[in-house]
């Protein structure tokens, strides 16, 4: 195990502080929880993870500073708790992209799979948003808790493509490929802003979203159908 993921390892380890309630003070407790995740997810997409502060979180979610403290610990546990979150709350939904695109042409497959992608990613850009945002920001992975989780989320894509697609190509052309499709979303979805500015189009029109597509299809159905068919 390398120093990063021992260090990862360690964070996610330490337990949360947690009152012994039941009944009306557990949901109270929980609904503060979840509201202060909720407002770090909100507060993380415009900061990066340096930038950000545990004042900012409590401000948002309406609760006081001490709070944040009292149910994660520190900042590190507290975007750590945020990520895993997000990934926990993705994973089901990526798994569902590729259902019945084994029964489909190879090009409808894939242009299915982007649509359903775009239809999730652009209403809820948050992963991608966040990962973009912290991207510039790194010098060594483990300055980021829970920046592993995007590492997850590309291990989960290629286990589900190989479960669900009868995948040819050679181990490092599924991850090239993997790795080349998520670095661009989380630049052109996770920063489409910017992205879409460049373009001269507004990122929340329909306009953009067919522009991501093309785009997509273009640059990565020839590789797609190369991991499926060896050819």
């Amino acid at each position: 195990m390398g120093k990063t993921d021992k260090k990862l390892k360690k964070v996610a380890a330490r337990p949360e502080k947690t009152r012994k309630n039941t009944g009306r003070g557990s949901a109270v407790e929980g609904n503060v929880r979840e509201r202060i995740l909720k407002a770090a997810r909100d507060v993380f997409m415009v900061h990066s993870f340096k930038q950000a502060s545990t004042r900012m979180i409590a401000k948002e979610a309406g609760v006081e500073h001490p709070m944040i403290h009292y149910y994660f610990g520190s900042k590190e546990n507290l975007f750590y708790a945020m990520a895993e979150s997000i990934y926990n709350e993705t994973l089901p939904i990526q798994e569902a992209w590729f259902d019945g695109l084994e029964s489909m042409s190879l090009r409808d497959s894939f242009g299915l799979f982007i649509d359903r992608m775009l239809e999730y990613t652009m209403k809820k850009p948050d992963a991608l948003r966040i990962a973009a945002l912290n991207a510039v920001n790194i010098g060594d992975l483990e300055e980021i808790p829970g920046y592993r989780f995007i590492i997850m989320s590309m291990a989960a894509m290629r286990r589900i493509m190989e479960e669900k697609l009868a995948l040819r190509g050679s181990n490092r052309e599924i991850e090239m490929f993997i790795y080349c499709f998520y670095s661009l979303m989380i630049s052109i979805v996770g920063a489409r802003s910017c992205q879409a500015q460049i373009l001269n189009m507004n990122p929340l029109e329909e306009k953009y979203r067919i522009w991501v597509k093309d785009a997509s299809v273009t640059l990565f159905y020839p590789w797609f159908k190369k991991l499926l068919t060896g050819q």
